[in-house]
């Protein structure tokens, strides 16, 4: 196993399509599956089935924890496995209204089948969270790599002007267009979760450097906790943490700060200790191997936990 420190001395676009060629790696996904989430990444993943996911959720709210859930599954290219994926939040959203949980909920539009068509995708999301309204829900549309931004904000766009007002949107501080994206939303006065951005994408449409996207966060956060209606601000980065919290206090903004189920839990406790919002995100599903290798193209000391892992069992 090699040395943490070799890790350090690789760039960390390098680093990132390592671990994320490595999802793609059908070997290495297929002794992940029959391993199943013993091999480490239940440290990370609430589970295969809802019914493991929901006494995590009660944990959760127990620690004072709010919550939200992902239904982890990849993009689609069927119109079949679109409805299969919308079926499932169909399913969802009830039982865990039924729960009485201050949980919501994240969804990815490409499993919806975005690169299948556009108007597929939004009426599975229409339906999906105008379900969520009835349960007094809010739901979440995920913002995933550069070439789907422009159809999700338009999706986004669309439900709102439908009316649905329990719907937000995710906006990525690495992608060079993401404040004007932001500053373009204001008039809808926008819910939006602000993240550093997790896929690999090319210097044409990305900032490189972590010491870039930490500046281009903070001011992305910033001009959100400045001027939309509700700021989820989603880090694990103490500094960012202070900066945002110093924000909110300036400009008494409505917000909160997301976490990542499995990551860094004791800020979590510490934040909400000291009477801070905290919404940690809990994934479940069947499908959590690429979810995994993300969070693993985040941090190498993560990459390290799962491959020992993998080499122990």
């Amino acid at each position: 196993m090699p040395p943490l420190h070799i890790f350090g001395r690789i760039g960390q676009p390098v680093f990132r399509s390592l671990i994320l060629s490595i999802a793609d790696n059908r070997r290495i996904r297929a002794i992940a599956d029959r391993r199943g989430l013993e091999a480490g990444a239940d440290r990370f993943v609430a589970g295969e089935s809802l019914d493991e996911c929901i006494p995590v959720l009660q944990q959760l709210g127990s620690d004072g924890m709010r919550t939200y859930v992902i239904a982890l599954g990849e993009a689609v290219h069927t119109k079949e496995g679109a409805a299969e994926a919308a079926r499932i939040y169909e399913e969802l959203i009830p039982a865990i209204a039924a729960e009485g949980l201050n949980t919501t909920f994240s969804i990815k539009l490409t499993h919806l089948g975005l690169e299948v068509d556009r108007e597929l995708a939004l009426r599975h999301a229409r339906r999906i969270i105008s379900l969520a309204a009835t349960h007094s829900a809010f739901a979440r549309l995920d913002m995933e790599h550069s070439a789907v931004v422009d159809d999700t904000l338009a999706i986004y766009r669309a439900l709102r002007s439908e009316g649905l007002e329990n719907t937000g949107v995710v906006l990525q501080a690495y992608l060079h267009r993401t404040m004007d994206d932001l500053i373009n939303l204001l008039p809808l006065e926008p819910n939006v979760r602000v993240v550093k951005g997790a896929y690999l994408e090319p210097a044409t449409a990305a900032l490189q450097r972590k010491d870039h996207v930490d500046v281009a966060y903070d001011q992305l956060a910033r001009t959100a906790l400045t001027y939309a209606k509700f700021t989820a601000v989603a880090t694990h980065d103490q500094r960012a943490i202070r900066v945002a919290a110093d924000v909110a206090l300036e400009q008494s903004s409505e917000f909160e700060f997301q976490m990542l189920y499995g990551v860094r839990y004791a800020l979590a406790q510490q934040l909400v200790a000291a009477g801070q919002p905290v919404r940690i995100c809990v994934p479940f599903g069947q499908d959590w191997f690429v979810y995994f290798a993300r969070r693993l193209a985040e941090r190498p000391a993560n990459a390290l936990f799962l491959l020992r892992n993998l080499g122990r069992r």
